[in-house]
């Protein structure tokens, strides 16, 4: 399993944009990558211009064909309208539960 945790932060002003694109990206990811296992998007409770993603992808392999994918070419010129401070990203090894229990 590869797994990313990823905190991103929203312009107070395109919010509804940011969800907008990121919701579009995790869904295209879900649907259409056979790697990618699961792509959540969090709403923090306490900042709500901050964002938190969990991405599960089957292996780094899966992963790397993620970064070629049209939606993700979206994503990234979308980000770079929405975004107000740099994302921050942790590269994880799956630990609980099981890789075959995904």
């Amino acid at each position: 399993m590869f797994i990313l945790l990823v905190t991103m932060h929203a312009k107070p002003e395109k919010r509804e944009a940011f969800i907008a694109a990121i919701t579009e990206d995790a869904t295209a990811s879900v649907r259409d990558e056979p790697g990618c296992l699961r792509f959540d998007v969090m709403q923090d409770n306490n900042d709500p211009n901050q964002f938190h993603l969990t991405e599960v992808y089957r292996d780094e392999a899966a992963f790397e064909a993620h970064t070629r994918t049209p939606h993700l070419l979206r994503w990234r010129e979308a980000s770079e309208v929405v975004l107000d401070k740099p994302t921050v990203a942790h590269r994880c090894t799956n630990i609980h539960p099981a890789d075959d229990g995904w």
